[in-house]
């Protein structure tokens, strides 16, 4: 099933399927910086992070993914809890839609970010494109609409590459608006995913939004 990695319409069902019909994983990871649409979330140092899926034959997902930040400020995790669904239309289209909150652990209530968004994923062969909304964006307020675009290349000896760009605008980011992109390699050895990333985004004097390298490497249980 392709659905989201980093992470997400969320379903209400009235009944709960035989575990047997369904897929729970847990993948944890190490990563030299997690960076989320170009911008560090860990001030350029590394995270540990670790996420647990829920996927039912029907198309129904649903999940929580946590990983240490550092905004400098009082906030120290970052527990996102989503819901979605996945569906197929053939060989060479596939969706997903799904609701991420995304919760900082650590802040005041004063200063509260928690927030919601709503994503959309179209998968046509090897591209992949992405949507994303924020109604209250940081609990700003304001919005934020994320738009990205990707594409898939396997390479000889089972290496993958993904050439990747992503565009954040809207009332959160009024004349701030910025382009962000990514070239990554993948790789699976011994049931380990290695990634290897440079990412980059047009946003000026900016030591947590300049070009980076980034390694990974999970594993998926």
């Amino acid at each position: 099933m392709k659905k989201i990695k980093l992470l997400v319409a969320a379903l209400a069902l009235t009944t709960i399927a035989p575990l047997a019909s369904a897929e729970v994983s847990v993948t944890g990871t190490l990563i030299s910086d997690y960076v989320f649409r170009g911008v560090s979330q860990t001030d350029s140092s590394p995270a540990i992070q670790l996420g647990l899926d829920y996927e039912h034959e029907s198309g129904f997902f649903a999940g929580a993914w946590a990983s240490n930040v550092d905004f400098e400020d009082d906030a120290d995790a970052e527990i996102d809890f989503f819901a979605g669904y996945f569906g197929e239309i053939n060989d060479m289209f596939s969706y997903d839609v799904m609701y991420n909150y995304y919760t900082y652990q650590g802040y005041s209530s004063a200063d509260d970010s928690d927030y919601g968004e709503f994503l959309f994923n179209a998968y046509i062969d090897s591209f992949t494109l992405g949507l994303g909304y924020a109604s209250d964006f940081v609990n700003s307020g304001d919005s934020a609409q994320y738009i990205s675009v990707a594409y898939d290349i396997e390479l000889p000896s089972e290496y993958a590459l993904t050439l990747q760009a992503g565009y954040t605008s809207g009332d959160a980011y009024k004349n701030e608006e910025y382009l962000d992109y990514s070239v990554t390699v993948a790789k699976t050895f011994y049931d380990f995913d290695f990634t290897a990333a440079v990412i980059n985004t047009d946003i000026d004097d900016s030591d947590i939004a300049d070009f980076r390298f980034v390694l990974g490497v999970s594993r998926t249980f």
